[in-house]
C-alpha cells in the first residue's frame, strides 16, 4: 500500500507541476486544452491527479510550455516506478498464495523434486484468474458499442437537428469518451475507442464551424486526425482529413483545404471516403484557386469512383462514414464549375441534387443547390434574373429558422454575380432579406452548415 501511495503522490505532484507551468505561461485550462488538443476536463482532472493520460499528452504539454521534455521525463519515471511496484506486488502475492515451500527433496539421480518446482512458478489458480481478467472485456465492449452507435446517429442527424442542439447532445458524450480514454483497454478496444473519438471530434469540429467558431472547429479537426492516427486506422485518417478540408474551405483557406484533401487520399487509398475527398475537398478548392484542368480531372474521378458502389436513392450524410452519394457528388461538381464561371452541365447536376435533397427534406442542401441554380441562370446566354431571384428567395425561406451562415455566404456570392441586374425588384428583395437575416444573426449566434 505504501508503494501505491508513492505512485499516487508522484502523479499528483506531476499534475500540480503542470498547473503551475500552465498558469506561469498565462494559459487558462480552456486555452491550454485547445493548444494540446485534449478536452478541458482532461486537463483539469490531470492537474488534480484524478486522471492519468498517456505519454503523448505530456509530450504535447512539453511542446506548448517549452519545458525541454521535463514533464515527459517525470512521466517516464513514474511509469517505471509503477511498473516496479506492480512487479513486486505480484511476486509478493505469488508467495502468499503458494504457501510455505516444502524442504527440498531429491531423487536418487540428484534432480529437483516436484516440491522444488512449485517455488519456480505461480499457482494454476493465479494464472487462471489473470487469464479470466484478460478475457472479461464485456463491459468495455458494451461501452464502446454505445459510443459508436451514438456517434453514428449524431452524424446521421447532423443536417436534421440544429447545430446548437446537436452540439449540446454531443458535449457530454465527449466528456464520457475522455473518461474512457483515461482507463485501460485491450489494444483492439483501444483502437475502436480512438476511432470513435476521432469521429466524435470531427463531428464537433463541423458543428463548431456551423456555429461560426472557426478556431474551435480547426482545433477539433486537428484532434480528430491525431486520434485517427493514434488508432492507426487509415480509413479514419482519411475521414478526418476530409472533415479538416471542409473546415478549411469554409474558412476561406483554399490551399489548406486542398492539402488536407490530398493527404486524405494518400492515407485512405481505396477508402470509401475518396469520393468525398475528391469532389468536396479537391474539386471545390481547385475551383476557388482557378485550376480548371484540375477541377475537370477531380470531377471525372469522382463520378468514375461512384460506379464502384451500389447505386441507391438515399442521400448520404454530409459527414458520412461511407461513400458519398450521387446527389452530393453532383451538387459539389456544380459548385466547383460555377466558381469557375462555367455553366455547361451545371443545370443537369443541380436537377439531380435538388430532387434528391427535396425528397430527403434537407433544408441546407436544398437552399445551397437552389442558390447555385440561381447563379447558373445569371450566367446563361440569356440571363433570367426573375427566375434567379425566385430561387434565391426559396433558398432563404427554406433556411429561415436555421439562418445558416453558409447560405448567407452563397447568397452574397449570388448577389455579386447579379450586380448587372441590381435594379430588378425581386433581386433587391433578396438583398433586403439577406440584410434582415444578417442583422438577426448579429444577435443570435450564426450557423455555418457542413453541407453537401
Amino acid at each position: 500500500m505504501a508503494d501505491a501511495d508513492e505512485t499516487k503522490t508522484a502523479r499528483r505532484a506531476l499534475g500540480r507541476r503542470l498547473a503551475q507551468l500552465r498558469r506561469a505561461g498565462g494559459h487558462t485550462q480552456h486555452e491550454f486544452a485547445r493548444l494540446v488538443q485534449y478536452g478541458r476536463s482532461s486537463v483539469a482532472n490531470t492537474e488534480t491527479g484524478h486522471q492519468h493520460p498517456d505519454r503523448a499528452f505530456w509530450s504535447r504539454c512539453d511542446t506548448v510550455l517549452q519545458t525541454g521534455g521535463a514533464l515527459v521525463a517525470e512521466y517516464d519515471r513514474i511509469t517505471e516506478l509503477d511498473r516496479r511496484q506492480r512487479r513486486a506486488s505480484a511476486m509478493h502475492e505469488s508467495r502468499a498464495t503458494s504457501g510455505p515451500v516444502a524442504p527440498a527433496s531429491h531423487t536418487s539421480r540428484g534432480a529437483p523434486g516436484a516440491d522444488d518446482d512449485a517455488a519456480l512458478w505461480e499457482r494454476e489458480d493465479t494464472i487462471d484468474a489473470r487469464r479470466l481478467a484478460l478475457k472479461s472485456s464485456t463491459d468495455d465492449d458494451a461501452r464502446l458499442a454505445y459510443v459508436e452507435a451514438e456517434v453514428r446517429q449524431a452524424i446521421a442527424d447532423n443536417e436534421r437537428l440544429t447545430p446548437a442542439a446537436l452540439m449540446a447532445c454531443m458535449r457530454p458524450l465527449r466528456t464520457y469518451v475522455d473518461q474512457l480514454m483515461g482507463g485501460r483497454q485491450h489494444p483492439p478496444q483501444r483502437a475502436r475507442l480512438y476511432t470513435a473519438a476521432a469521429h466524435l471530434s470531427g463531428l464537433l469540429g463541423a458543428l463548431a464551424l456551423d456555429l461560426g467558431a472557426f478556431g474551435v472547429a480547426h482545433a477539433y479537426g486537428a484532434e480528430a486526425f491525431d486520434l485517427a492516427e493514434a488508432a492507426q486506422q487509415p480509413d479514419a485518417q482519411a475521414w478526418a482529413r476530409a472533415t479538416q478540408s471542409l473546415i478549411a474551405f469554409y474558412s476561406g483557406d483554399y490551399h489548406d483545404a486542398l492539402a488536407y484533401a490530398q493527404d486524405g487520399l494518400r492515407h485512405g487509398g481505396t477508402s470509401e471516403h475518396r469520393i468525398r475527398l475528391t469532389i468536396n475537398g479537391q474539386a471545390r478548392a481547385l475551383a476557388r484557386l482557378g485550376d480548371q484542368y484540375g477541377v475537370d480531372r477531380a470531377v471525372d474521378r469522382a463520378f468514375t469512383m461512384l460506379s464502384d458502389y451500389p447505386a441507391g436513392t438515399a442521400v448520404s450524410a454530409s459527414l458520412t462514414l461511407g461513400p458519398y452519394c450521387p446527389a452530393r457528388t453532383a451538387a459539389n461538381a456544380a459548385t466547383a464549375y460555377l466558381a469557375l464561371g462555367r455553366t455547361a452541365g451545371v443545370t443537369s447536376h443541380l436537377a439531380t441534387a435538388i430532387t434528391a435533397f427535396d425528397t430527403a427534406g434537407l433544408a441546407g442542401p436544398q437552399a445551397l443547390s437552389r442558390l447555385d441554380l440561381a447563379t447558373a441562370h445569371l450566367h446563361a446566354n440569356n440571363p433570367d434574373p426573375e427566375q434567379a431571384a425566385m430561387l434565391a428567395e426559396e433558398a432563404l425561406t427554406l433556411t429561415a429558422d436555421q439562418r445558416f451562415e453558409s447560405v448567407h455566404q452563397r447568397t452574397r456570392q449570388f448577389l455579386t454575380t447579379a450586380q448587372p441586374f441590381t435594379r430588378h425588384p425581386r433581386l433587391r428583395h433578396v438583398a433586403d432579406l439577406l440584410a434582415d437575416r444578417t442583422q438577426v444573426g448579429a444577435t443570435a449566434q450564426p450557423a455555418l452548415p457542413s453541407l453537401s
